[in-house]
């Protein structure tokens, strides 16, 4: 029977790529080191350009600022006085505290030091679709933070956040690959039968799927951009990238060598995400996606789509988001059947309020985030996390592995949840 190709012939071939570029990754981060050293030795204030990414109300009236400089840097910024408006630009005066770590400076760090002024005024591309949301729910204004999130990337407000995470389904909200499968899928069988039209008439030797693949990505790309590409997007369109490129080539697509590869590229491009728990969080999703294909190939592919893979991802990834968050709730089973769901909501709701009627879930919606969800936070040890890690990676060459994997991460999942309820 013939195989199809994988993307590195052999071992040692991936072994010697990967090599190179964990080399020149660490390269680039001996050069992020270096201005890291150079700005906590400053005996005086730094002096930069930034603009205003998010604000957060604090305590005393203050305000909390998350700011992008035009050297790089990621950095939060208390401001006493009335604070400079998301996008504005500002000239700011900083100092690194003495207890801020190199991996602080990589995923954003809490600075010393003041707004000076503003420098101009900030574009928001995104403000006319804000509005457009607005007045589609009026009724419900609570709900816009919801659509904010899942079509611009916005974050969520803090008390929905908390609903949002004791449902299990914060995957659903923050923009990631789930989206972008979605919107493939929509923006490819929108242009199919207009571009096969005009194939058929004008170019009948361009190949189709071929075409409409590069024209998707095309447009996917714009909208990843516009919405500030933030780390999970990015990983989800650089994989979707190259995964076209590797079915063009008749490559094998669902390899662990071939999502090694994608992970150190996005790293050579921005060793920074180093330190992005997204990014983290993002891939293991990913990872155990992989697993799933790889080791339930006999069964339906509607079984594996709508069954194994929703139940599997929760299962999986149960317990790393609950080392790290620690969040459970009973709730969280709800987790698959909305996964589910939201395949046929997102781009239908995208459609409505593309039509002006985005309003039409908001009943049920607000009914689904009313509830007394109730969630307590439980820790996970080190010891446990180290166990299904090491059972994670074992499953990759074994399938009596994987089978044990996921009972150990039902045993892990139902036994907090049991512990919450």
């Amino acid at each position: 029977m013939i195989q199809t190709p994988k993307l590195f012939k052999t071992k040692k071939e991936f072994i010697i790529v990967s090599f190179v570029l964990v080399f020149f990754i660490g390269v680039r981060l001996l050069f992020l080191y270096h201005d890291y050293l150079q700005l906590k030795r400053l005996p005086n204030y730094y002096y930069t350009q930034a603009q205003v990414i998010k604000t957060y109300p604090a305590k005393n009236g203050a305000t909390l600022l998350k700011l992008h400089s035009i050297d790089d840097l990621n950095f939060y910024l208390y401001t006493p006085k009335e604070p400079p408006k998301r996008f504005d630009w500002v000239r700011v005066k900083i100092k690194l505290k003495n207890n801020t770590s190199f991996f602080d400076f990589l995923r954003g760090f809490f600075a010393k030091g003041i707004v000076l002024e503003k420098v101009q005024e900030g574009f928001d591309a995104k403000a006319f679709f804000r509005k457009e949301i607005d007045k589609q729910h009026q009724e419900y204004k609570s709900l816009r933070s919801f659509y904010y999130a899942i079509f611009l990337a916005d974050p969520l407000e803090k008390e929905l956040r908390q609903k949002v995470s004791n449902l299990g389904v914060s995957h659903l909200v923050a923009l990631s690959g789930f989206h972008l499968g979605i919107l493939w899928v929509l923006l490819f069988g929108v242009l199919y039968f207009p571009y096969k039209a005009l194939q058929e008439r004008f170019f009948p030797w361009r190949n189709r799927n071929i075409d409409l693949g590069f024209i998707t990505l095309l447009l996917l790309a714009f909208y990843v951009i516009f919405v500030g590409a933030p780390a999970s997007l990015l990983r989800s369109y650089i994989m979707l990238l190259l995964g076209w490129f590797m079915i063009v080539l008749g490559l094998e697509l669902v390899s662990f060598e071939f999502l090694s590869f994608t992970l150190l590229l996005i790293l050579l491009f921005n060793p920074k995400l180093i330190a992005s728990l997204g990014l983290l969080l993002s891939f293991a999703g990913v990872f155990y996606i992989f697993l799933m294909l790889k080791w339930l190939r006999g069964f339906s592919p509607w079984f594996i789509s709508l069954v194994a893979i929703p139940v599997g991802i929760f299962l999986l990834m149960f317990p790393i988001g609950h080392f790290f968050f620690g969040n459970t709730s009973i709730w969280q089973l709800l987790s698959p059947p909305l996964s589910v769901a939201f395949i046929v909501f997102y781009p239908i709701s995208a459609l409505l309020h593309f039509l002006g009627f985005g309003s039409l879930f908001d009943p049920a919606l607000y009914k689904l985030f009313s509830m007394p969800l109730h969630a307590i936070k439980i820790a996970m040890p080190l010891w446990l996390m180290g166990a299904y890690l090491i059972s994670s990676f074992l499953a990759i060459f074994s399938k009596k592995a994987f089978y044990f994997t996921l009972a150990f991460a039902g045993a892990i999942t139902f036994y907090y949840i049991y512990l919450a309820s």
